[in-house]
């Protein structure tokens, strides 16, 4: 996606026109787009902003795609609360609640996580994008198993490798069935993962 000019520098209203165009980017995905063929007029017109304005923000297309999905990353570590903040204090209850905000961001922001995910098959940028998200919410789940490690409330086997294994396991959960579950099923999909997560990371008598 090439550059189309220089960009100025970023101006105070940013957050609300990456609102916009995150809008308008999920609205001309579910409609049947793709990254590849989405325009930036199509863009523009669906946010109800102006290509200059677009253009003070982003360089091109490309660059507005990272930042989105930079903003998808940030809500998701957000809403794991406190497992991601402080795992060390965490209890049961407060993995159940960050996996089911997990699972809510993957099921808002389903329509941009499933283009990411399709593209990145054929598209190296895309791809590098989206394993850089990955290593990232891994390098969260790392940095909460070595907080229960140190506060003695791991498991021997709660290794940065689990991390990994777990946090893969969500994400492929969260696409698969997190998207489609409503209510109840939504909850049970919660308990489950909660179930596996727990009892694989913290130790029985901080159970």
């Amino acid at each position: 996606m090439p550059t189309r000019r220089t960009r100025a520098k970023p101006v105070a209203d940013r957050p609300r026109i990456e609102d916009k165009l995150l809008r308008a980017m999920e609205q001309l995905l579910a409609e049947g787009g793709s990254f590849s063929s989405v325009s930036i007029e199509q863009l523009t017109t669906a946010a109800g902003i102006a290509r200059a304005t677009f253009y003070l923000h982003f360089r091109d297309k490309g660059e507005l795609v990272t930042r989105l999905m930079e903003r998808v990353r940030q809500e998701i570590v957000s809403s794991a609360g406190l497992w991601f903040q402080h795992a060390e204090l965490a209890q049961r209850e407060d993995m159940r609640r960050a996996l089911r905000g997990i699972l809510g961001v993957y099921r808002e922001h389903r329509v941009i996580i499933d283009a990411v995910v399709e593209t990145a098959t054929r598209d190296a940028a895309v791809a590098r994008l989206w394993r850089e998200t990955m290593e990232a919410l891994c390098a969260e789940s790392r940095r909460a198993v070595l907080s229960l490690r140190r506060a003695g409330r791991a498991n021997a086997a709660a290794t940065p490798l689990l991390a990994d294994a777990l946090t893969w396991s969500v994400n492929h959960c969260a696409l698969q069935y997190g998207r489609r579950l409503r209510g109840a099923q939504l909850e049970k999909l919660a308990d489950t993962l909660t179930h596996i997560c727990w009892n694989a990371i913290v130790a029985d008598e901080a159970a």
